[in-house]
């Protein structure tokens, strides 16, 4: 009986030994898979690190420095930039002459129609001043000027109340003039002399030109505008009185301006910035003072120079120092 029990005794302390070394073999091949796998990602990062190339995202001390960025650029050169102003106006004549009768009348008589050529002293037409039981002679209606007749606001058969009723208007078309109304806020920027590049709908693709002549002393209270004047050059003849015109009036020239794409400018705590490649293709963050923005340029006042480099495609993926590659370089026109 002693015996038996002492048997099942060993065989309980045997399964114990056996689960204590079976657990044991199991830490130790669980630490040397660890160790392996450790062994295997730092030879794989060292090798990275050695060949330079592109490190996975969240490893430690990841950097942009070996990379190099594709971008867009262009070589700064001086050019000619002019400020303007856009509007319309209409063409008149520049000499021009309301024609009044002498008397109030029936209008009897036109000899003229729009567009006619008058001489001074031509009739143009009659007025009768007769009452009635009273009948006067006719009186005529004559030019003052030689013209063309630009204005005809009455018919025949129509009363002329007084003698101060517009009968005709006569204008010297050989000269034309832009009749221009300029908002307030631009009256700063008016001055005679200035040129103005002039477009009509018939003519889509000339340009006319022209030269302010006459600024008006006075601002209209209504409308808050100020009427000015443009002396039309129209040797061809192609244009006539009372057509449109879009106008573009240059209010500043400046020769040999320094300046970038729009798109080119980023701001920062500095102020506004660019991006210029070195010779060694090496983007250099570079400050600027910006002055006159016209038609998607900006002009730099100062911190470029002729012949720089600016990056205008690209430039919000880099920083200061990154290696940068032009694919398409371009000069400023």
């Amino acid at each position: 009986m002693n015996k038996n029990v002492n048997n099942k005794d060993d065989l309980i302390k045997d399964q114990n030994t056996r689960k204590k070394t079976s657990k044991r073999m199991g830490i130790v091949l669980t630490v040397l898979i660890i160790l392996v796998a450790g062994a295997i990602i730092f030879s794989l990062v060292a090798k990275n690190d050695s060949q330079g190339g592109p490190r996975g995202p969240g490893m430690a001390g990841q950097s942009n420095e070996s990379m190099t960025y594709s971008v867009l650029a262009e070589t700064i050169e001086p050019i000619v930039m002019q400020n303007y102003l856009k509007f319309n106006g209409d063409v008149i004549a520049e000499t021009s002459v309301d024609i009044y009768p002498d008397v109030s009348g029936k209008l009897t008589k036109l000899y003229v129609s729009l567009g006619d050529y008058v001489r001074k002293g031509d009739t143009i037409a009659e007025v009768d001043p007769s009452l009635p039981g009273q009948i006067y002679s006719t009186n005529p209606v004559k030019s003052t000027i030689n013209g063309t007749i630009t204005d005809l606001p009455h018919d025949v058969g129509d009363t002329i109340s007084s003698s101060q009723e517009l009968i005709a208007t006569v204008g010297d078309l050989g000269d034309l003039e832009l009749d221009c109304f300029i908002s307030e806020k631009y009256m700063a920027d008016i001055e005679l002399g200035q040129t103005a590049e002039i477009t009509f709908e018939p003519y889509p693709n000339q340009i006319f030109t022209g030269v302010v002549v006459e600024i008006s002393p006075v601002l209209d209270r209504s409308s808050r505008t100020l009427e000015i004047k443009i002396s039309l050059n129209n040797k061809n003849g192609m244009v006539k009185s009372g057509m449109f015109g879009s106008i573009k009036l240059i209010t500043e020239v400046k020769q040999n301006a320094l300046t970038v794409p729009e798109e080119s400018l980023l701001s920062g705590n500095e102020g506004s910035f660019v991006y210029t490649v070195l010779s060694s293709n090496i983007a250099k963050k570079t400050l600027v003072e910006t002055g006159l923005e016209l038609d998607g340029r900006v002009e730099i006042l100062d911190g470029l120079s002729k012949g720089d480099k600016v990056i205008y495609r690209g430039q919000s993926m880099i920083q200061d120092g990154s290696s940068v590659k032009i694919t398409n370089e371009g000069t400023a026109e």
